[in-house]
């Protein structure tokens, strides 16, 4: 029952967009909210998690669902959409955790103005890989 929760294609695409979001969301609060007290500490190690939470719905949705998708996408008006902007994503994917999880780390250790960089990195890497996510299915769309 339990591996149907994760089997489930619509639930991990949800799952996988609203944790993107999430992390935009909480770096944004991050750059407005830096240096004012305990409560960055405590928002930046939840972007580091989410972050990396991100990871499961994403690798259930890239391994198990989109190889279909792969196929239309190839067979389409755009095949460009999956040879270049999925492998892009693919990549820059695995960084965000990394990106995060070094923005939250130089905020614990009192190097909040240090973060500042890193959570404007992150927050425009995690809208690229947005757009790059609305290209991949546009190409599966256009025929």
């Amino acid at each position: 029952m339990a591996l149907g929760f994760f089997m489930n294609k619509d639930l991990m695409l949800y799952l996988h967009v609203l944790l993107g979001v999430a992390v935009v969301a909480l770096s944004a609060v991050m750059l407005f909210q830096l240096g004012k007290g305990k409560a960055s500490k405590g928002v930046a190690f939840l972007a580091a998690l989410v972050s990396w939470a991100q990871l499961l719905p994403s690798a259930i949705t890239y391994l198990i669902f989109y190889p279909a998708t792969k196929t239309v996408i190839k067979a389409g008006a755009w095949p460009w959409a999956h040879a270049v902007v999925m492998e892009t994503k693919e990549h820059w994917g695995i960084l965000i955790p990394i990106i995060a999880t070094t923005a939250a780390g130089l905020v614990w250790i009192g190097k909040g103005k240090e973060s500042r960089k890193w959570w404007w990195l992150l927050a425009v890497a995690a809208v690229l890989m947005g757009v790059m996510g609305r290209i991949v299915k546009m190409g599966a769309l256009q025929r």
